[in-house]
C-alpha cells in the first residue's frame, strides 16, 4: 500500500501540472525540429537471404496504491514486476527453405492482466499456419449493498487460456484448398459464493474449473464456376466446479440458531457436440449473385447435481441430513440455412433478398431425488421426508426470416437504400412434471401417510410475426466529406417468452472530413426500446421496459507536422430505463425502477519527435458518470425505485523515449490512475504505476528511424 510521505492531493497537481507543461513543450519544442533534415537510408541487410525486421521491448513497472485494492484489482490489475511490451519478428524470402514469411508477435506477459502470443507462417502455394495463444486473469471483489465495507461474498480469482490454431493446405489454389483447425480454452481458480438455506445465508468456498476443445477440419474450391466449401467441427467440454464450506459457519445472520456444520456442492457438467456446414456462391454475367449456407449441429449434455447440508435450522433444529441428487441429460440438434440473391438490375440500380430458416429442438429431462432428516430440540425426529420427482420437456422453435433491399446510386455524391424484415417464429412446448413423497411419521404409533404422486401434462403452442422497415443514405457535399445516415424500426422477437415484442426505433448519423493533415468525425446513435407487456391482474396494467438511449462522439486526428501529432476525442451517452416494479410495502403496490446514465468521456494527446534520439507522448483520458444528478432518491417506505451510478475515472500519462544507439532505445514514463465513487467512497483508490523499458530494433533499415 502507498505510504503518505507526500501528500496525494500534492501528488495530483503536481502529476497534473507535469502533464500540462509536457503538451505545451510538445507543441512549441517540436514545431522546431519540424524542418530536420531527413538522414539517408541505409541498405537493407539479409539474413540467409531472409528480410528481418524485429522489435523486442521489456522492462519494470513499479506501483503505488492508496485506496481500495479490491476495486483497483477488479478494474485493472497490473502489478508490479517485470512485462514484456509489444514484441514482433517478421522474416520474408521468396522462395524460402521451409517458409517464405514468418511472424511472431507476443504482448503482455509478466505483471499485465492479460497477454497474447501470434505466429503467422506461411509457404506459398503449400500451407498457410496461423495460431494464437490469449491468457487473461479475471479478478472481481467489489463492494455491494450486502458488503458495504468492502468484504464481499462474491468474489472470482480465474486465470483463463484460449488457444486457437488453423493450417490452410494450398492456400493458393482456387480448385481445392483443406482447412485443419483446433482450439483449446481452460479456466480455472477460487472465489466465494453464498446460498439461502434454513432462513440465513453462508458464504461457501467455490473452485471453478472447465475446458473445452474444438476440432475441425474442412475443404473449399471451385466446381463448375461454383464456388464451395464444406466444414466439420466436433466440440468437448466439461465443468467440474464444486462448492465446499470448509469449516462450521453461523451465517450472515448472528441472532438466529442457523447454523452449517457441513456443506458440498458438486456439479459436474460434460457433453459434447458437433457441426456440419456447407455453402455456396456464385455469380452470372455481373448481374446475379447468389450466396447460400446450410448448417446443422447436435449438442448434447450431461449434468449431475450432488448436494449436502448438516447443521441447525432457524427453530433450533437438528439437521442430520438435508441432500438433493439431481441427474439430467439434454440434447439439442438445430438446423439453419440462409439463402441471398442479388440482382443488379443496372449500374446504378441493386435488389437483394435474403432468406433465413433457423429451427432447433432442445429436449432433455432429469430425476430428482431429495432426502430430510431434522430432529427437534429435544432430539425427537420431527422430519423423515423423501421426495422423488422426474421431468421431461421437448421445446420445439422454428422461425423463418425474410428480408427484401434495394439501393440506388444516384451519382458519386448520392445513394439511397431501403428495406423490409418480415419474421414468424412457432413455439411447440411437451413434456411431463411428475413427483412422489414419502413422509415417515414418527414416534409410533402414528400411521405413515400414503405417498402422494402428482403428474402434470405440458402441452403448449404460441405463434408470433414481427415486421420491421430499414432506410439509409449516403451522401458526399464535396470530394473531403461524406456522411451517413440509417434508421431501423419494427419489432423483434423474444425467444421463450410470452411477453410481447420489442418494439424500437433505432437511428444512426455519421460524418468524416479530411482535410489537409487531418481528419474530423462525428457520429450519433438513438435508440428508443420498449418491451410492452401487462400484468395477469383480473383488471390488466401495463407493465413494460421502457429504455432511451443517446450517444454522441466526436473524434479529431491531426498530423501538424511530420514530428508532431495531435488527437482528441468526446463521446456522451445519455441513458433512461424505466420498469414496472411491484413492491410490498407492506402490502403489495405497482410502482417504478427508474436507472439513469449521463457518461461523459473525453481524451487528449500528443507526440511528437522533438530530436532524432528524443520522442515524447502525452495522453489525458477522463471518464465522468452524473448519474441521476438532481434526481432526489425516493424513500425506501415509497414503491420507486431511483438509481445510478455516479463516478469518475481519470488518467494521465507521459512517456519519454531516448534513442540510445542505432538499434536501442530506452522509454521512461508514468501513468496514474484516479477512482472516485460518489455512492460508494470506500471503493474510491489511486494508483500511480511509473515504468521503464528497453526496446531493441533488429534487421530492416532499424538504423533509419
Amino acid at each position: 500500500m502507498f505510504t503518505n510521505k507526500i501528500d496525494l492531493k500534492t501528488i495530483r497537481h503536481l502529476a497534473t501540472l507535469y502533464f500540462l507543461i509536457a503538451v505545451s513543450a510538445l507543441a512549441m519544442v517540436a514545431n522546431t525540429f519540424a524542418q530536420s533534415a531527413t538522414p539517408q537510408p541505409t541498405p537493407e541487410e539479409t539474413y540467409n537471404g531472409y528480410r528481418v525486421a524485429a522489435t523486442t521491448e521489456f522492462g519494470w513497472r513499479w506501483r503505488s496504491l492508496d485506496g481500495n485494492l479490491e476495486k483497483y484489482k477488479s478494474d485493472l490489475n497490473y502489478k508490479q514486476g517485470f512485462r514484456f511490451f509489444d514484441s514482433n519478428i517478421f522474416m520474408e524470402k521468396e522462395n524460402g527453405a521451409w517458409f517464405d514469411s514468418l511472424l511472431i508477435m507476443n504482448s503482455g506477459w509478466g505483471a499485465d492482466p492479460s497477454g497474447y502470443f501470434r505466429l503467422n507462417m506461411e509457404k506459398v502455394g503449400f500451407y498457410k499456419l496461423n495460431a494464437n495463444t490469449r491468457r487473461i486473469k479475471y479478478y472481481n471483489n467489489l463492494s455491494t449493498h450486502a458488503a458495504p465495507l468492502g468484504f464481499s461474498q462474491h468474489t472470482q480469482d480465474w486465470a483463463q487460456s484460449i488457444s486457437d490454431m488453423d493450417v490452410t493446405m494450398f492456400p493458393q489454389s482456387q480448385k481445392l484448398r483443406l482447412n485443419l483447425g483446433l482450439s483449446f480454452s481452460e479456466t480455472e481458480g477460487p472465489g466465494f459464493w453464498t446460498i439461502r438455506a434454513y432462513s440465513d445465508e453462508f458464504m461457501i468456498a467455490h473452485n471453478t474449473k472447465n475446458q473445452a476443445a474444438d476440432y475441425r477440419i474442412g475443404a473449399e474450391g471451385t466446381l463448375w464456376g461454383w464456388n464451395w466449401g464444406l466444414s466439420q467441427g466436433i466440440r468437448s467440454f466439461q465443468d467440474k466446479g464444486n462448492y465446499e464450506l470448509g469449516a462450521a459457519s453461523a451465517g450472515n445472520n448472528p441472532t438466529n440458531t442457523s447454523a452449517l456444520t457441513t456443506y458440498t456442492r458438486y456439479w459436474p457438467v460434460t457433453g459434447h457436440g458437433y457441426f456440419t456446414q456447407f455453402n455456396l456462391n456464385r455469380s452470372f454475367a455481373d448481374k446475379l449473385d447468389f450466396t447460400g449456407r446450410v448448417m446443422y449441429s447436435s449438442t448434447t449434455s450431461r449434468s449431475a447435481l450432488n448436494e449436502k447440508a448438516t447443521g441447525r435450522d432457524n427453530s433450533n433444529g437438528i439437521v442430520d441430513q438435508d441432500s438433493f441428487l439431481v441427474r439430467g441429460d439434454a440434447k439439442r440438434p438445430q438446423t439453419r440455412a440462409d439463402f441471398g440473391i442479388t440482382w443488379r438490375a443496372t449500374d446504378k440500380f441493386r435488389i437483394s433478398d435474403t432468406l433465413t430458416h433457423d429451427q432447433f429442438s432442445v429436449n432433455g429431462g432429469n430425476n430428482l431425488n431429495e432426502y430430510f432428516l431434522f430432529r427437534n430440540a429435544t432430539s425427537t425426529i420431527s422430519t423423515n421426508r423423501t421426495v422423488t420427482s422426474s421431468g421431461y420437456r421437448v421445446n420445439d422453435f422454428k422461425r423463418t426470416a425474410n428480408t427484401i433491399e434495394a439501393d440506388y446510386q444516384f451519382n458519386k455524391a448520392f445513394s439511397f437504400h431501403i428495406g423490409y424484415r418480415y419474421s414468424k417464429r412457432e413455439v411447440d412446448v411437451t413434456g411431463y412434471d411428475y413427483s412422489l413423497t414419502l413422509s415417515v411419521v414418527t414416534p409410533s404409533p402414528s400411521p405413515t401417510p400414503a405417498p402422494t404422486p402428482r403428474i402434470t401434462l405440458v402441452d403448449e403452442t404460441e405463434n408470433n410475426a414481427t415486421n420491421t422497415v430499414f432506410a439509409g443514405m449516403k451522401i458526399k457535399p464535396v470530394k473531403s466529406w461524406i456522411i451517413f445516415w440509417d434508421v431501423e424500426h419494427g419489432s423483434a422477437d423474444n425467444v421463450f417468452t410470452r411477453l410481447e415484442n420489442y418494439k424500437f426505433t433505432n437511428f444512426r448519423a455519421r460524418s468524416r472530413w479530411n482535410f489537409k493533415n487531418g481528419v474530423l468525425s462525428l457520429a450519433a446513435i438513438t435508440k428508443d426500446n420498449e418491451n410492452p407487456s401487462e400484468t395477469n391482474d383480473p383488471i390488466p396494467v401495463p407493465f413494460g421496459t421502457k429504455i432511451k438511449s443517446r450517444t454522441y462522439t466526436s473524434d479529431f486526428d491531426w498530423n501538424a507536422t511530420d514530428r508532431i501529432r495531435v488527437a482528441a476525442g468526446y463521446t456522451y451517452r445519455n441513458m433512461t430505463a424505466k420498469t414496472p416494479v411491484y413492491m410490498y410495502i407492506p402490502t403489495r403496490t405497482l410502482g417504478a425502477s427508474e436507472y439513469y446514465v449521463r457518461e461523459h468521456y473525453g481524451y487528449a494527446e500528443v507526440s511528437a519527435k522533438l530530436h532524432k534520439r528524443l520522442s515524447l507522448f502525452a495522453t489525458y483520458r477522463l471518464n465522468k458518470d452524473k448519474g441521476q444528478g438532481s434526481i432526489p432518491t425516493p424513500p425506501l417506505t415509497t414503491a420507486s425505485i431511483v438509481s445510478s451510478y455516479p463516478m469518475s475515472f481519470s488518467s494521465p500519462e507521459i512517456k519519454a523515449s531516448v534513442r540510445l544507439t542505432r538499434n536501442v532505445d530506452w522509454n521512461v514514463g508514468y501513468q496514474y490512475y484516479n477512482y472516485d465513487d460518489v455512492q460508494t467512497p470506500a471503493q474510491n483508490y489511486k494508483a500511480h504505476l511509473p515504468f521503464t523499458s528497453l526496446r531493441i530494433y533488429f534487421g530492416g533499415r532499424a538504423t533509419d528511424r
